[in-house]
């Protein structure tokens, strides 16, 4: 079941799709962020970790320039793939993969709406 605020959000396809054309969302890219502060002393070309993550080295270009968004499925390899090879840059890929992950359950919407509020846990 796919959970929304009303039947309208449903309408318009996977979150992605409706937060695409929005520059703030573009604006606020952790992924672009993360590949926009890896150095040539870092040994990670953008070629090698297009490679390593199975996107074109144009769409990692697209995304340090905030043109285009990647998929939250790539972003978590990105953050896996730069975490691994660069030290100085896994505690912010460890965090872009953390939310790129919670993204991804976002979009496959595992979650269920429940027609009415959980117990008091406390």
């Amino acid at each position: 079941m796919r959970i929304g605020s009303h039947e309208a959000c449903s309408k318009f396809g996977p979150l992605s799709m409706r937060l695409g054309n929005m520059p703030s969302v573009q604006k606020n890219n952790r992924g672009a962020a993360l590949l926009a502060d890896i150095r040539e002393d870092d040994g990670l070309s953008y070629e090698r970790l297009a490679l390593l993550i199975g996107v074109s080295s144009d769409a990692l270009r697209a995304c340090r320039e905030y043109r285009a968004t990647l998929p939250p499925l790539v972003q978590v390899r990105l953050a896996r793939a730069i975490a691994a090879r660069c030290p100085r840059l896994a505690v912010r890929a460890r965090r872009l993969e953390t939310q790129a992950t919670a993204a991804a359950s976002l979009e496959s919407a595992p979650n269920a709406l429940h027609l009415t509020a959980p117990p008091k846990w406390w």
